[in-house]
């Protein structure tokens, strides 16, 4: 049975923060109040996810140091939500033991994630680390997938050639219910079981779109330690969308 007193979430006004907030309840943060009298688990989804940020000072206040800050308050489990975009870009498989060097980490939102783990492995003694692939649900952020799906001519900056990875937020919640069961510590690969092109999601939702010449690759991730709790991440990314779709009314715009 799943049950416990507290939770402190951040990152509430949208995406997986929001869907959690509404599901799981608890104490909604955010940067401008901390709150300091602590809670049993942290949930911390909050992140600046601008690829190119004006102001570098206030992206480092709003990812890194907002972490640092969240490991100070009194708890007895930090959930940090991160990203299998740490992963250096190479055709190797990707797993949770692997030791990855900052000087192969491309992007700077992936650089200030690496961050953010280490101030959480070295701050929270109980910590669980969920490296996710793209997120999707009802509150999602406007990504490339979302772009396709409910705009009637979509141009994108991303290559048809692209690879990606989904999960939804249903069942990142029901691994974080699993995990917290259990008391899971350490370091998750959330992600389907297959990658998908977005030439194939374009396919599979029937739609014409202009792309750009950007080609983003997600990389090739190991989700066998997840799928060992949860055999819902047995699911590929196709079935994913799939079931996105289906249970989401899509109003496509102009």
């Amino acid at each position: 049975m799943f049950f416990v007193n507290s939770f402190l979430i951040t990152g509430t006004s949208s995406g997986l923060g929001k869907y959690l907030y509404a599901n799981l309840g608890g104490i909604s943060l955010n940067r401008e109040k901390i709150q300091k009298n602590g809670a049993e688990i942290i949930i911390h989804c909050a992140f600046n996810s601008e690829n190119n940020p004006k102001d570098s000072d206030q992206y480092y206040n709003d990812n890194v140091l907002l972490t640092k800050r969240l490991t100070k308050i009194p708890h007895t489990k930090f959930i940090f939500v991160s990203s299998v975009d740490v992963y250096p870009k190479n055709s190797n498989r990707h797993t949770e033991s692997e030791i990855i060097d900052m000087h192969n980490v491309e992007s700077l939102y992936a650089k200030t994630k690496l961050l953010s783990e280490d101030l959480v492995k070295k701050n929270c003694p109980n910590f669980l680390i969920l490296r996710c692939s793209a997120l999707l649900g009802k509150d999602s952020r406007r990504n490339s997938l979302i772009k396709i799906i409910e705009e009637k001519k979509p141009t994108l900056t991303l290559s048809g050639d692209s690879i990606s990875n989904y999960i939804l937020h249903e069942d990142v919640l029901s691994f974080i219910k699993a995990a917290s069961e259990k008391d899971l510590q350490g370091i998750y690969n959330l992600a389907s079981s297959k990658n998908i092109t977005l030439k194939q999601v374009t396919d599979l939702v029937k739609k014409k779109v202009t792309f750009g010449d950007y080609v983003y690759n997600v990389g090739n991730i190991d989700n066998s330690k997840t799928v060992s709790i949860s055999k819902v991440f047995k699911k590929t990314s196709r079935e994913i969308i799939t079931e996105f779709v289906s249970h989401n009314t899509v109003n496509p715009t102009s």
